[in-house]
């Protein structure tokens, strides 16, 4: 197949992989709201806790590994050592399928003692039905890292849509067919699965972590979606190299050295990437059983706290497990959108960053450092105060019925707005340290991010009048830690210097506008319509705001237009009025 298009520019890639993200969050929020509606604070618990044991798993058998084709393809693809990219992805595919087995055979052993560590052994099928997805997510993964390095995102974008897709579909649907079916049962005979219950309590604390198992079978099986359709593209479509570059390539590094150099990048990625993700395994060994310290040392504090909860037939035992439940449900969902989004940016930059430092060329390389830098903030600011300024109205329309839930953790929402800035500028900055050759960097950050966040957990959330606050506010201090080292280390490295105060003040003020404008608009609004549509309203109310006090302040820059396609027309307008930076 000839190779008919040249690889996507940073910003397109970008575009196209953020827009697929935009799609799969839409899509997990039609999977994980109707779902925690249906399994509630007590269910997502369970839920959360086989998502605990499944990440740092899943990143230490995928995570480094796509990072590590990507960039060696992208650099032999600049040298049009178009052999060695086919070689890599051979090499690869073999790599990935032995650590998804690994990964998988991990997740399996470790279930029991893993349930038992944290105390929640009622997640140990949640637990045991997420053990396929590794498998399925590493194979999906290399050829993820394969087109990724070839700058062509599209594949990528596709299979993550796949894959919500399906979850959606199966998660959904096991979830409530096994609530349903064991509920009926369970009213029939007295009988859970051949199991008789000492109580009706048991009985419900056994269907929901059943229910939690079958959504999660359902994201075991989109993982699998996600590998069918990439193979099916490989197989139908190719790769864009055609037989002609292939022969006037020169001769393919051995299979031997290729795989030496994809572990020598690839580790200390995975490291990085397994204690970025402890983070989740950190708030799940503190937040329990820390929660459950503070409780027995002012039980009467956490009565009057939360006396709605317990009223409610949740005991002070199962508060912790609910709190969390709730937490990682609802505020860890929306404060993984910003990250999710931008990490968009550090994919797509990657690529060209490798490729230009491979050749030498300073003046690309420093033109899409200070790019990815300057487009994460002005996508991150706005969107992390957007939403710590409409928190409650957000956990409101998106999880109605659940009032309970809401009034636990919006607070905690109000924090994480503000980390989730940070958390979004991370990964960019970590693809940029990785694509010029400084994977170790990001490992010996994150670790300092890991001790800041596990001390700050420990020492804050057995203080009971902190509580669960503990949690968002050491996540807050540990990104913000993590992103000012970070950029310290990039510049150092690379020596390109991103205009940072141009990069982040522009659009703070922005931002400010646009959270203020947001708050406004919805308290107006809601004096005539529905709270569901005055905050939909008042969200774009306050991107409107943001987007005004962006030209204001003229935050936006001609390179940045000039990436996209039909951004010179753009640009050529917003000079004229003088609303370009």
């Amino acid at each position: 197949m000839r190779r008919k298009t040249g690889p996507q520019s940073f910003l397109t890639g970008a575009i196209i992989l953020s827009s697929a993200t935009i799609v799969v969050k839409l899509i997990g929020a039609a999977f994980k709201i109707p779902l925690t509606n249906l399994l509630g604070g007590e269910g997502m618990g369970y839920f959360m806790t086989a998502y605990g044991l499944f990440n740092p798993i899943y990143a230490l058998a995928v995570a480094g590994l796509p990072v590590a084709v990507s960039r060696l393809v992208a650099e032999y693809a600049a040298q049009r050592r178009w052999r060695d990219c086919r070689r890599i992805r051979r090499v690869s595919s073999l790599l990935f399928l032995a650590a998804g087995l690994i990964g998988s055979l991990v997740m399996v052993v470790g279930a029991k003692p893993f349930v038992r560590f944290v105390g929640n052994e009622a997640a140990l099928y949640p637990v045991l039905a997420m053990a396929p997805a590794v498998l399925f997510g590493c194979l999906t993964a290399a050829y993820r890292g394969y087109y990724q390095g070839l700058g062509n995102m599209i594949p990528t974008a596709l299979s993550q849509v796949v894959e919500a897709g399906v979850k959606l579909i199966a998660g959904y649907a096991l979830a409530a067919l096994a609530m349903a079916k064991l509920t009926e049962g369970y009213r029939a005979t007295g009988y859970v699965m051949n199991v008789l219950p000492d109580n009706a309590a048991q009985a419900e604390q056994m269907i929901l972590a059943l229910a939690a198992a079958g959504a999660v079978l359902g994201i075991a099986l989109s993982t699998l979606a996600g590998t069918l359709c990439l193979f099916c593209r490989a197989h139908f479509r190719g790769d864009g190299i055609d037989r002609a570059m292939l022969q006037a390539a020169p001769r393919p590094h051995p299979g031997g050295v290729m795989l030496g150099a994809l572990l020598r990048i690839a580790l200390p990625v995975c490291i990085a990437t397994v204690v970025t993700n402890l983070t989740s395994v950190i708030d799940l060994t503190t937040v329990l059983t820390r929660l459950d310290t503070a409780i027995r040392a002012d039980p009467d504090y956490f009565h009057a706290r939360y006396a709605a909860v317990l009223a409610s037939g949740i005991t002070a035992a199962e508060l912790p497990n609910f709190l969390h439940g709730s937490y990682q449900a609802m505020v860890i969902t929306l404060f993984n959108i910003i990250p999710s989004l931008t990490a968009a940016f550090g994919t797509s930059a990657l690529p060209a960053v490798a490729a230009a430092w491979a050749v030498g060329n300073r003046t690309a390389l420093s033109r899409h450092i200070a790019a990815v830098v300057r487009v994460t903030a002005l996508v991150a600011i706005p969107a992390g105060l957007g939403l710590a300024a409409l928190a409650n109205p957000i956990l409101e329309t998106l999880y109605h019925g659940r009032s309970l839930e809401i009034a636990a953790v919006a607070p905690l929402l109000r924090i994480m707005g503000p980390a989730a800035i940070f958390a979004a500028l991370v990964t960019p900055i970590y693809a940029c340290l990785q694509a010029v050759g400084r994977q170790d960097l990001p490992v010996k950050l994150v670790l300092t991010g890991a001790g800041v966040k596990f001390l700050l957990n420990y020492l804050l959330t057995g203080i009971p009048t902190v509580g669960i606050a503990g949690a968002p506010i050491s996540s807050l201090c540990s990104f913000a830690v993590i992103v000012a080292a970070a950029l310290v280390q990039l510049i150092r490295v690379t020596g390109v210097r991103p205009r940072l105060a141009a990069a982040f003040l522009k659009p703070l003020a922005a931002g400010i506008l646009c959270a203020v404008t947001a708050v406004a608009a919805h308290d107006l609004l809601l004096r005539w319509l529905p709270s569901a549509a005055a905050t939909l309203l008042a969200v774009g109310a306050g991107g409107l705001g943001y987007g005004v006090g962006l030209l204001l302040v003229r935050g936006i820059l001609r390179e940045d237009l000039l990436m996209l396609p039909g951004g010179e027309k753009i640009a050529q307008i917003l000079e004229k009025y003088r609303l370009i930076g």
